[in-house]
């Protein structure tokens, strides 16, 4: 034990004390007592932190300034000290540190001890009256507390005052001694309370220098528990911050005391019981845990766990939830206190601990991922079991210590290359970009020298790193596998090797159409296969490829969704993988929305439990997309935040952003949507070697520019867009249909002769494509650039195209500049038929911004706004309600399965949708006429109601 000892004779005025005002009364009147002659003992006690030591040394300026003597000492924990506390309260401090060899463990007689003690005492009551002082005297030796109960049996008639201050709670060598002496009429008893609100008060003013609202001091006392050292501190950082004590601050008083409690925290627990500070260092390390794992990490029994548990509790380090856990910022000061040896210890106990306990490898995983070194095999066994059950990036990073630190250990070539895909595959099931998981596949290909085991992982690494900056990286890998494989080294001619080459080869393809660069080059390899039969895997990615390259060139939408739907129909369902998302695109290209929805929901409803997050939000992204260009806005929004929620805006791939800037943009909120694409181009400057991404930001943002006010921004944005796909080869008119815009806003600007060229080349290339939704779009392109009733008549007709298509978007925009029209040439009963179709469109597709203006247009034109209640219809899906429309008609399971491409089970989980929506028991009360619903997709052709 260290003791401090100070002697005191003040004179003068001594500090204020500003709370237990009547407790330091009490002491003074006992001190009063005692200068009268009467010795007396009184047992000041109190929690820690209650205000002891301050009150100590207030009484003790009070009574050296009326002239009393006063000797102090104050022990520490630790066990005995090598001086005893009456030695150093009694006698002169030892010469220097070996003065008293033998200290407090030095063999003494005792009596003899005590009576030259006495007549130590008595020798400095002589001087006058004289104050003995322990502070902490729970951890003075029960020797000293003796002795000092002895003199003061010896001294009932001198000015002597003896002060023993004890904190409860904290078990010491002398807390059995001071329960005798207490039991003794010579001891008065003082208790040390918590601050009721007047004190509080009291201490508030004298910190903040100012009164405080009665909210502010309620709230103070009850968030302090009226601990004086808790309080202190709280009051001096809001002092600090310069925060008021005003009623207005209520808010922020949780948040300081939370940071001030973490600062304290490990200061009770250093003073206080050791069962306590185990099992808060226990919880620590757990986080959350139940009483039998804390009593076992801890070495507690349960009993004195939930004992300590109870005070942890009582200082809110501890919330009262089942089953427990420490407040994080608590927790972090407690581990931050431990040394990282001992740390590393009670971690690997911990996991032990958890294990043996049966609990779930992942959670035993928490444990392990936090060590640096990994060094035991159970470790990475366990590590193991949760990448398999549950992956992080911290158990992820944790098996590759483990692998990287293996040099030694007796791993082959091959174990360790298939470890490394292991790895990447759970890393691809984390929350993050795929950096991790493209990490270890390269380093199994560093393993791998045959081109044959080297195919399937190059696979895998272009898959992974489409849409990042690895995908050049992948194409130039695949190109040199190929090259490998062609050559006859790598495999032979058998179906199998004829599997892996065709693997490689629609994935080179993959990687290359999204590659600006290396498209042309892989538009002619394409061009040069063979369709295949679509039987194998490998066929159908393949198949996938060529869809998308058909698509690019924009010869014909029919020969691209055949390709397409070739690829999906035997495709596994739940594998979002590239194939899905290519093909769904193609099928929304090509008009067959329903189609794509429909290979995007089971790609996105997996029987795997934790699927691969990078492709799953790519296809989120691609839904969304497809929803918003067929005016489900609100089914947009939900999948675009979807996309981004997990890793947030600027870690979503950049599908996602598009997306989501595509959605709220739609939603009115340009401004946003624009600082979403902004921190796109911020954080991915080569977002210009893409295909499909970069020509749908160039589009969007010029949608964006438009709708902020600067149409010259805009157009040269969507020039910009116009000479990306002339440079890449890409003819599809719908990929990116900046054409439409740059029309309708150059007719605006008067300036419809510059864009005429462009609306011809528009026209031309929908024709070649001829989906409804191409056609209708370009009528709508060739109406801005004409005048009078010439425009009226082709954008009638663009509406009766586009009714055809699942473009409702689009429609709604057709029927609105309709309505105008019609309303510029006086026709404005016409006009209103026309607006209020628009009204009604953008409405229930959720375009709030068309659906405002249509509204005004509307009023102008002398027609009432239309009452737009929401149907149950309204809220089918594309995919529900074309379903639905051929079970009303009769068409059964099996046979819209078949007609849709889809599995049977998928046709009965949309019907159960629509079932629940209608709130109706079966197909036989299907509503009739779904299929004349606005925008209600058309029947497919060729089924019969017998199939």
């Amino acid at each position: 034990m260290v003791v401090t000892v100070g002697t005191a004779r003040a004179h003068g005025p001594g500090r204020s004390l500003d709370t237990h005002t009547a407790a330091l009364d009490d002491l003074l009147r006992h001190a009063a007592g005692a200068r009268a002659g009467t010795a007396r003992a009184v047992l000041l006690r109190g929690p820690s932190g209650i205000g002891r030591s301050r009150l100590l040394a207030v009484a003790s300026e009070r009574l050296g300034a009326e002239g009393m003597a006063v000797r102090s000492v104050a022990g520490l924990p630790g066990g005995a000290s090598r001086i005893r506390a009456v030695d150093a309260l009694l006698e002169p401090p030892p010469e220097g540190p070996c003065a008293r060899p033998g200290g407090a463990h030095e063999p003494r007689d005792t009596h003899r001890d005590w009576r030259r003690l006495h007549r130590r005492a008595l020798d400095l009551l002589a001087d006058g009256p004289t104050a003995l002082v322990v502070d902490d005297a729970q951890w003075c030796d029960e020797a000293s507390l003796r002795c000092a109960d002895f003199i003061l049996r010896r001294s009932a008639d001198q000015p002597l005052l003896i002060v023993l201050a004890q904190r409860t709670g904290v078990p010491g060598p002398g807390t059995r001694v001071l329960t005798e002496i207490l039991a003794q009429d010579r001891c008065a008893l003082l208790e040390l309370g918590p601050l009721d609100e007047r004190d509080t008060q009291r201490m508030i003013t004298r910190v903040l220098g100012a009164p405080a609202d009665p909210a502010f001091v309620r709230r103070c006392t009850e968030i302090t528990g009226g601990n004086p050292l808790l309080l202190d501190r709280l009051l001096h950082t809001l002092s600090t911050v310069g925060i008021p004590p005003g009623a207005d601050a209520l808010h922020q008083l949780s948040t300081v005391h939370q940071t001030v409690l973490a600062s304290l925290v490990p200061e009770f627990l250093a003073a206080g019981p050791g069962p306590v500070r185990q099992v808060a260092t226990a919880l620590a390390v757990l986080g959350r845990a139940a009483v039998d794992p804390l009593a076992a990490l801890s070495g507690l029994s349960a009993r004195h766990v939930e004992s300590a548990l109870g005070r942890l509790r009582h200082i809110e380090a501890v919330p009262a939830d089942s089953p427990p856990r420490m407040r994080e910022g608590i927790r972090t000061a407690v581990l931050a206190a431990l040394d990282c040896e001992e740390l590393r210890g009670l971690r690997v106990r911990a996991a032990r601990v958890l294990s043996d306990a049966g609990r779930p490898a992942a959670e035993v995983a928490e444990q392990l991922a936090l060590l640096e070194r990994i060094d035991e095999p159970w470790m990475f066994a366990v590590l193991r079991e949760a990448l398999a059950e549950a992956p992080t990036r911290a158990t992820v990073a944790a098996a590759g210590r483990w692998l990287r630190g293996a040099p030694g250990r007796r791993l082959t070539t091959a174990e360790r290359a298939d470890l490394h895909v292991e790895l990447a595959r759970a890393a691809a099931r984390t929350i993050v970009a795929p950096a991790d998981a493209l990490w270890h596949l390269r380093q199994a290909l560093a393993l791998l020298p045959h081109p044959r085991d080297r195919a399937p992982v190059a696979v895998q690494y272009a898959m992974m790193a489409l849409g990042t900056r690895r995908a050049p990286e992948a194409l130039r890998l695949l190109e040199r596998v190929l090259g490998d494989l062609c050559s006859g080294t790598g495999a032979g001619p058998g179906p199998a090797d004829r599997e892996v080459r065709v693997t490689v080869e629609s994935a080179l393809l993959a990687t290359a159409v999204n590659d600006r660069s290396a498209l042309p080059a892989a538009r002619a390899r394409a061009a040069a296969l063979p369709v295949p039969s679509g039987h194998s895997p490998a066929d159908r990615r393949l198949l996938a490829a060529l869809s998308a390259f058909a698509a690019l060139d924009g010869g014909s939408a029919g020969r691209a969704a055949a390709l397409a739907r070739q690829a999906l129909r035997a495709d596994e369902p739940g594998t979002a993988g590239w194939g899905v998302f290519c093909c769904s695109a193609v099928l929304a290209l090509a008009d067959s929305v329903d189609e794509a929805l429909t290979a995007l929901d089971q790609a996105l409803s997996p029987a795997e439990t934790q699927p691969p997050l990078w492709p799953r939000r790519a296809a989120l992204a691609g839904r969304s997309l497809i929803r918003h260009g067929t005016g489900d806005v609100p089914g947009a929004a939900r999948d675009a935040w979807a996309a981004v929620e997990v890793v947030g805006p600027a870690g979503a791939p950049p599908f996602a952003r598009i997306a989501l800037s595509s959605v709220l943009l739609s939603q009115g909120e340009a401004r946003q949507a624009a600082a979403v694409l902004d921190a796109l181009a911020r954080s991915a400057p080569d977002l210009d070697r893409s295909v499909w991404e970069w020509q749908h930001y160039l589009y969007t943002k010029g949608r964006i520019l438009r709708e902020l006010g600067d149409p010259e921004g805009a157009l040269e944005l969507w020039r910009r867009c116009g000479r990306s796909e002339e440079e890449a080869g890409i003819a599809n008119p719908v990929l990116a249909p900046w054409w439409l815009p740059t029309a309708t806003t150059l007719g605006g600007l008067g300036r419809g002769a510059e864009a005429a060229g462009i609306v011809a080349a528009a026209r031309e290339r929908a024709r070649r494509w001829g989906t409804p939704r191409a056609l209708g779009l370009g009528l709508v392109a060739q109406a801005a650039v004409v005048e009078g009733r010439d425009r009226t008549g082709l954008l009638a007709r663009a509406v009766d195209l586009l009714s055809e298509s699942p473009a409702r978007l689009e429609l709604a925009k057709a029927e609105y500049q309709l309505g105008r029209e019609l309303l510029a040439l006086g026709d404005a009963r016409g006009a209103r038929g026309h607006l209020r179709r628009a009204i009604g469109l953008a409405t229930r597709c959720g375009y709030r911004v068309l659906a405002a203006v249509a509204r005004d247009a509307l009023v102008t034109a002398g027609g009432r706004m239309p009452q737009l209640a929401t149907v149950p219809l309204d809220s089918l899906t594309h995919s529900e309600r074309r379903i639905a429309t051929l079970a009303e008609r009769g068409h059964s399971n099996k046979g819209i399965a078949e007609a849709l491409f889809i599995t049977p089970r998928t046709v009965e989980m949309h019907l159960t949708n629509v079932y629940r929506k209608l709130d109706v028991r079966g197909r036989a009360d299907l509503p009739r006429g779904l299929g004349r619903h606005p925008g209600a997709p058309r029947p497919a052709d060729g089924l019969s109601a017998t199939s």
